[in-house]
């Protein structure tokens, strides 16, 4: 059999093994930090409902020139479990003071009413970012969020990172400037890797 004849040679293949134990050595420390378990995994982290907080609507700090744009990330995935959705609103929150996390506050009736979707979800004790529907708008209305050729890309790549997305990384990295793209690795290493913080 072909197939295993290329493990075989994998197997034997010294990058390939550093590569393996690498990833095998990711796995366990997302594991040993808890954030291996399938609850960890979730895209909203705890269920709980705004009924059972005996709440209508979740509260969030108000969008005012005295809130950093990572004070609102921070406010956004307060319960976020995974990795990928957290590095993204942290990058969104890092970009510019926070530039497109108060776009989306602050034009939160606008953007939700475009497809009839929120664009932050307010079901859970604490609002995040309901990215199913920042991927669609993405595709399907892109003249919603008018913005630079940078500021999209930043957007793109955060979509990318929840697999909302897909990027070609050759175009991002044309138009965004140095610190966008610090910004931008620091997210990829905390999808990888997790939270640092």
């Amino acid at each position: 059999m072909e197939w295993m004849d290329t493990v075989r040679e994998l197997a034997e293949d010294p990058l390939a093994r550093m590569a393996l134990e690498e990833g095998v050595r990711a796995i366990v420390r997302r594991v040993r930090r808890g954030r291996g378990s399938a609850a960890a995994q979730s895209e909203a982290g705890p269920a709980t409902t705004a009924e059972a907080t005996g709440r209508t609507e979740t509260p969030m700090r108000a969008v005012v020139d005295g809130t950093t744009g990572e004070q609102l990330a921070e406010d956004l995935v307060r319960e976020v479990g995974n990795e990928g959705m957290r590095a993204a609103t942290r990058l969104l929150g890092a970009h510019r003071d926070g530039f497109w996390l108060r776009r989306l506050v602050e034009e939160e009736a606008e953007l939700s009413a475009v497809l009839d979707m929120p664009v932050i979800d307010r079901r859970g004790a604490h609002p995040s970012i309901d990215w199913n529907t920042i991927g669609l708008l993405m595709i399907s209305r892109p003249g919603s969020l008018k913005c630079s050729s940078s500021e999209m890309a930043v957007l793109e790549v955060a979509a990318s990172l929840v697999s909302r997305r897909a990027v070609q990384l050759g175009e991002i990295v044309q138009v965004v400037s140095e610190n966008e793209f610090r910004l931008i690795l620091r997210a990829l290493e905390e999808t990888a890797y997790g939270d640092a913080r």
